[in-house]
């Protein structure tokens, strides 16, 4: 027998408690000691956040250097191009009005783009639909009479009932179909108008413009609302959980999984009209907001969601590429709303060609069917 046994041995049974309580006071002594190493860890993790704030904080310092050497530079170049009695903003007109147009594969998709815009606003003549250009569309249409020349997409803004109108049209047509998808990534209904050959990458996206029965803060306000509820919908759906998390950017129309996403968009639109902001008749609204199918651009740039009705109607006919398509009547005050001083050159100037049409581009099929649609529009814009 042990000393340590022989000694418990002696005690009454009240004490032989105590080697219980050392053996608890020995589990609880390693149990602080973990406590004391995720404190440890803790403090590493604390002083990790802490640098990384740092390097944020001087990150945007270094941004915010950079902007101010980029303003600099701008007012000398600007200073240097502009000419002797000219104003900067007729100088910058100059510049950007004289800027070559695309060249090559880009401009032979820009043609045969075009070649459907032509396409669709006849279209929407035919059937009374009412659709106007949006964005850097109308931006082209201003500056340039036509495309940037470093885009390569169609932005129309229609209103919810003449979009729902277009999809229904097509879906016998033998030239044109409409296809509806969701985004995951930026929660927003993506609605194209295209070729019914799936061959032909061409397509003009259609944006979704509700009437808004009073303009102002609350309307506003009670969009943002509806669409967070919609995101937060969505992302709580365990039915549609697995698909989404599943690596599936998009769900497109017809299947099970786009009727439910549809689903969450439709009842949220609902509740903006059974609450009074949206309201069914054009005549009766004040304006037209941007729905909340479409992808939110961030608070920054909200200001443009609400369009007085005036700022749009009655639409106007402005030259694009040497054929006429419909635009705001307003459409100084659109763009500036959106984009501000719009002869500025932007930062990403060069960059919103989509590379993943390389691959259609150098297709030879594909590219046997856009030389054939941009040799129409020239032949078209010829008579």
């Amino acid at each position: 027998m042990s000393i340590i046994s022989k000694f418990k041995s002696l005690l009454p049974a009240s004490s032989r408690s105590l080697h219980a309580m050392y053996h608890e006071l020995g589990q609880m002594h390693g149990q602080m000691g973990q406590m004391w190493s995720e404190v440890g860890e803790s403090r590493y993790m604390l002083m990790d956040i802490r640098e990384q704030l740092k390097q944020l904080r001087e990150l945007r310092e270094l941004h915010s250097t950079i902007h101010s050497m980029d303003a600099r530079q701008m007012v000398l170049l600007w200073e240097l191009y502009r000419k002797e009695g000219e104003s900067l903003a007729d100088a910058k007109k100059r510049l950007v009005e004289g800027l070559d147009p695309a060249s090559g594969s880009n401009r032979m998709y820009q043609l045969a783009c075009a070649q459907l815009l032509a396409e669709f606003d006849a279209f929407c003549t035919k059937n009374g639909l009412q659709y106007w250009l949006m964005s850097g569309t109308l931006l082209g249409a201003v500056r340039h009479k036509g495309f940037i020349p470093w885009d390569d997409d169609l932005d129309v803004g229609m209103t919810r009932a003449d979009i729902q109108r277009i999809i229904q049209l097509v879906q016998d047509d033998e030239r044109y179909r409409v296809t509806v998808r969701y985004d995951w990534y930026v929660n927003c209904r993506q609605v194209r108008f295209c070729y019914a050959d799936e061959s032909v990458p061409c397509f003009i996206d259609l944006f979704y413009f509700d009437p808004v029965a009073h303009l102002g803060k609350e309307a506003f306000v009670a969009r943002e609302a509806e669409r967070a509820a919609l995101e937060a919908d969505l992302r709580a759906d365990e039915a549609l959980a697995a698909y989404w998390h599943g690596g599936a950017q998009f769900v497109s129309e017809p299947s099970d999984e786009a009727a439910s996403v549809a689903a969450h968009f439709d009842t949220h639109v609902a509740a903006l009209y059974e609450k009074g902001v949206l309201t069914e008749s054009l005549d009766q609204a004040e304006g037209l907001i941007w729905s909340i199918d479409n992808v939110n651009s961030g608070v920054a740039h909200h200001t443009w969601y609400l369009v007085p009705k005036e700022a749009i109607f009655p639409l106007c006919r402005m030259s694009f590429e040497g054929r006429d398509a419909y635009a705001p009547a307003d459409y100084d005050r659109c763009l500036r709303d959106i984009f501000g001083e719009y002869y500025d050159l932007p930062q990403t100037m060069g960059s919103y060609f989509d590379h993943q049409l390389d691959d259609a581009l150098n297709n030879a099929d594909v590219r046997e069917h856009l030389e054939a649609l941009a040799a129409q529009y020239r032949s078209d814009q010829a008579l």
